[in-house]
């Protein structure tokens, strides 16, 4: 914990939106200096100019989590630079609260130097304030603007800091820390000269959702530099192919980069500018026949830099972002491109050992696997690197697995559900509700999903018996009674979950239009809630009560051979079940219902699971709507290890993740490639083809980190 340092920001910025402020001191070097620093705000460091972390770990409302962070042994001075934003708006990866940063230099028990008394505090104008929101889920896009910044930070920009009345706790990081990993690219793919067309259709703005004004952003009109809406109007023509770096690019001209698979991470670039320039940086996941274009996601991947003639930069964008592809386009001036790459920020994954695997192509998905999970595993778990970074509750429960199977350990997941612990209900939300993902703000229109949170007890269940966490069942236990309570007022006379408030989300499919009235997906789910309490905390109560939900569920909803999704009510106020039925819905069932497949009445049922089900049916079969990858897929994959077919399991793998790992080294969100091309639950994919290959083959070989 800290010693010395205090809670400190620019004075009277701490609730200013997308303020940039920077921290300089001059510290004498010696052996075993550290630096301890936390926030609310975001920051990276710099000593005598090299990059040194990015922070901070997430926390909840409140709280902050202390970095320490090794200082290089020199001697001499060390020149530390800590370059900060505070955001200071809604998002769905972290939560609005006042910017401040806390810093001190040590040597053991020795402070050194503190934020709040030897570093001196600047507001440059480089970092471009009034900027288009990133994404809805996230924060601000990056334009720089250095022609006003040669050199040395000028006193006309000092600025006084203040410590912040409302002082967050400091808490310890236990997520391990990132892997900073460069990777430089020597070529571009392309090289080519654009033309502008304003006669081309554009998006002036691409979110998830209509920001709300409280939400936190700029009005466009009030927004000067517009980079998503120019690149979407270049018209590309291709010249050159393979063109070595250093590379000169004039106005008008474009040069291509190709990572060859995704990267998450940090976008560096060192540029001389031969004359003015303005440079606009563009990057994709998924890019078709060689023409830079936005994939299908509602974010602004896109950064522009302005520099004067003669000023040479190592640039490094602030946030971490998710590329296969990179687009430098010149839109003013004249610059030598020197080099173009990224600076990894993701789990550390160089000592997680690969198990020999038969097939070419599993082994393959594998890769793939460990790659997503590194990307979507940093401070917490999150659902993908790029557009939301944000700690969805249910994709957690399947990443979970991921990170205990390749390390044995539970880093990541010890931060994710400390801060969901730590999560106070300030009024957002029902009495023992919890949000959907977290850190987080709650939104308007889905400020909640019950059913993830029923996930969350699984999840916890599952961390407490089967990852080790044996002493913490405790810790869980107020918000886990507390849920209770909530589903329990909405029971209906036959002890089923009826019409449950807030977004009902069973999955992405035509299942999710029958998540009202009396959905039995959602009990089935329910029945695994009460009896995992039941395990967890000796409940007898929670034992009988879930015998009651499943075999509830099961008279209500089996008919004709499979399970039907719904019951709604009649004129009479008398419960009817409906006839639509969803193939998620059997694997509820299966999974969560307790059901013997084997027994003579599910002979239908496990047909179909067994010989019509699969990952290329895309059409109703017996009016069973198909499923979507997620959680469909996922539940698929978990009914057929439940039911032993593991050679299915493993022909499955291969159906949903083939083709994916040769275009991006990642897993996708979707199989059809909409939104993201590298989302973090989808690492569970090496999960199963180790429990599949292990009881095919035999036990696999060692594949954790040493």
């Amino acid at each position: 914990m800290f010693l010395e340092a205090k809670p400190i920001w620019a004075k009277g910025q701490s609730e200013r939106k997308n303020t940039f402020v920077v921290f300089t001191s001059r510290i004498t070097a010696r052996d075993n200096l550290q630096l301890h620093i936390a926030g609310t705000a975001f920051y990276r460091v710099f000593v005598n100019d090299s990059f040194l972390a990015a922070g901070p770990a997430r926390c909840a409302a409140g709280y902050v989590r202390e970095d320490i962070l090794h200082l290089p042994q020199k001697n001499g001075d060390l020149d530390v630079v800590i370059e900060a934003v505070g955001y200071y708006c809604k998002s769905l990866a972290t939560v609005q609260q006042p910017a401040c940063l806390m810093a001190e230099v040590r040597c053991g028990q020795m402070v050194v130097a503190t934020l709040n008394r030897d570093f001196t505090a600047y507001m440059p104008p480089c970092k471009v304030r009034k900027v288009e929101r990133y994404s809805a889920q996230r924060h601000f896009t990056e334009v720089w603007d250095y022609r006003q910044q040669r050199g040395q930070l000028l006193d006309k920009w000092k600025t006084e800091m203040e410590e912040l009345v409302e002082k967050p706790k400091v808490i310890d990081r236990v997520a391990p820390y990132p892997l900073y990993w460069d990777v430089s690219l020597s070529k571009a793919t392309v090289k080519g000269t654009y033309e502008f067309r304003e006669d081309v259709p554009y998006i002036k703005e691409r979110y998830s959702w209509k920001m709300a004004t409280d939400w936190g952003f700029f009005p466009y009109e009030e927004i000067e530099h517009h980079p998503f809406a120019w690149v979407q109007r270049l018209k590309q023509h291709q010249q050159s192919r393979n063109v070595a770096l250093p590379l000169t690019l004039q106005e008008g001209e474009y040069a291509i980069f190709d990572f060859s698979k995704i990267e998450a991470g940090f976008i560096t670039a060192a540029l001389r500018a031969v004359s003015d320039c303005d440079v606009v940086i563009s990057f994709c996941e998924y890019m078709p026949n060689d023409v830079f274009r936005f994939q299908n996601m509602n974010v602004h991947n896109v950064l522009e830099f302005f520099l004067d003639k003669e000023d040479e930069r190592k640039l490094q964008s602030f946030e971490p972002y998710t590329f296969r592809f990179v687009m430098v386009a010149v839109r003013k001036g004249t610059v030598v491109l020197n080099s173009l790459g990224v600076k990894t920020y993701m789990f550390d994954i160089t000592g997680v050992k690969e198990p020999d695997i038969p097939s070419e192509e599993l082994k393959r998905i594998y890769r793939a696997a460990v790659r997503t999970f590194a990307h979507n595993a940093v401070d917490l778990y999150f659902d993908c690197p790029s557009r939301e970074r944000a700690g969805w509750l249910c994709d957690t429960y399947f990443t979970a697995k991921t990170e205990y199977c390749l390390t044995g350990k539970t880093g990541v997941e010890d931060a994710f559900l400390e801060n969901y612990r730590l999560f106070e209900n300030k009024g957002d939300f029902p009495q023992g509700m919890i949000p959907k993902c977290y850190p987080s703000d709650a939104m308007e229109h889905q400020p909640y999903i019950p059913q993830w949170t029923m996930w969350y007890i699984l999840e916890v269940e599952e961390y407490v018996h089967k990852r080790g966490n044996e002493d913490k069942k405790e810790l869980f236990r107020k918000s886990i009674y507390d849920l209770l309570d909530f589903y329990r007022s909405y029971e209906n006379e036959d002890g089923l979950l009826e019409n449950l408030p807030g977004w009902n989300f069973v999955e992405w499919s035509k299942a999710n239009e029958w998540t009202q009235n009396v959905n039995y997906p959602t009990n089935f789910l329910y029945a695994k809630v009460l009896d995992c309490v039941a395990r967890l905390y000796n409940d007898k109560r929670c034992a009988e009560r879930s015998a009651w939900v499943r075999e509830t569920a099961i008279k209500q909803s089996f008919k004709g051979g499979y399970f039907r999704d719904h019951a709604m009510r009649d004129a009479r106020g008398v419960l009817q079940l409906c006839e639509e039925a969803s193939e998620a819905c059997q694997y509820y069932a299966v999974l969560f219902g307790q059901v013997d497949i084997d027994a003579p009445e599910y002979a239908y049922l496990k047909h179909l699971i067994l010989h019509v089900f699969s990952p290329e049916r895309e059409n109703a079969i017996e009016q069973i709507f198909p499923v979507n990858m997620f959680i469909g897929a996922y539940l698929r994959l978990e009914a057929l290890l439940k039911m032993k077919q593991y050679d299915l399991v493993l022909q499955n793998v291969a159906g949903f993740f083939g083709n994916m790992e040769a275009y991006t080294g990642t897993l996708w969100e979707y199989k059809n490639g909409k939104g993201s091309y590298d989302h973090g639950f989808a690492s569970y994919a090496l999960v199963v083809i180790l429990d599949a290959l292990a009881n095919t083959h035999g036990r696999m070989g060692e594949n954790k980190k040493e």
